[in-house]
């Protein structure tokens, strides 16, 4: 065998530089292709999450249509390529179940729509507002701003709690303030008070507040309020400023903890 034989012939190098390029246009086709795809099937209205699901799809249709067409260019056949993959079927489906269980059920939230993007929900132990629904995974953001990737095969096989589809929350404070039954009116309508004018808080349904118990010299009162729940962690805070502010207008004390553990002492038996 001579140095010519091991020497790649200038038509097999031209071959492999052609599908070079024909790999890295397609790639670049694919995301041009995703753009103008979410762009496109946005504007027709219809649901977001399922725009960028189909757009994923048609990317990865382009990428593989180019992985074909570079494999023709180098002098591999398609039709090996395939029977090769065809050999291999069950190791390639058992090396890909999860990602194929993940794909399904990426289809299967779609479908039945227990969610959308920018909705603020609670897979397992994670919460957040929804940012993506990809193919294989559901991506959250939390409060704190972190990312969080979920395989969309965890989603559907759990529980997902869903608190943006009713439209509002109801957020529950309660106090624990001196007084005794002349003192319940003017102290529940300081709480209301407080609802009626705490930034975030929806005033219809109306706040309403509910004595929830009550110990010698002492009431527990507990306001009910409804909020968006995007708006969940700054309504709550508003809330409990106004409730502070308004109990304190109104000449109404909290107990402090010293006086709750000596009014919950003396109530136990000797």
């Amino acid at each position: 065998m001579n140095i010519e034989e091991l020497t790649p012939s200038l038509a097999t190098l031209r071959a492999i530089a052609t599908a070079i390029v024909i790999l890295v246009a397609g790639w670049l086709a694919s995301k041009w292709a995703y753009r103008i795809a979410v762009k496109t099937l946005s504007s027709s209205h219809l649901d977001q999450a399922l725009a960028r699901f189909l757009a994923s799809m048609l990317r990865y249709v382009v990428l593989a249509a180019t992985f074909i067409a570079s494999m023709e260019t180098v002098g591999i056949h398609t039709t090996s390529l395939v029977a090769v993959v065809a050999s291999a079927g069950l190791a390639v489906g058992l090396a890909l179940q999860g990602s194929l269980s993940n794909f399904a059920s990426g289809v299967l939230i779609l479908f039945f729509k227990h969610f959308q993007l920018g909705d603020k929900i609670a897979i397992g132990d994670h919460r957040g507002i929804v940012e993506d629904i990809g193919l294989f995974t559901t991506t959250l953001v939390s409060t704190d701003n972190e990312k969080i990737v979920i395989p969309n095969a965890s989603v559907t096989n759990g529980p997902i709690v869903n608190f943006s589809d009713r439209g509002l929350l109801r957020g529950a404070v309660t106090v624990n303030v001196e007084g005794r039954l002349r003192d319940l009116g003017p102290a529940m309508q300081a709480m209301v008070r407080a609802a009626k004018r705490a930034g975030g808080v929806a005033q219809e349904p109306a706040p309403t507040v509910f004595l929830t118990d009550m110990e010698d010299g002492s009431l527990d009162l507990t306001l009910t309020a409804w909020h968006r729940a995007v708006d969940e962690d700054e309504s709550m805070h508003n809330l409990r400023v106004a409730v502070l502010e308004e109990l304190d207008a109104a000449g109404i004390k909290l107990m402090n903890r010293t006086q709750l553990i000596l009014h919950q002492r003396s109530k136990m038996p000797s």
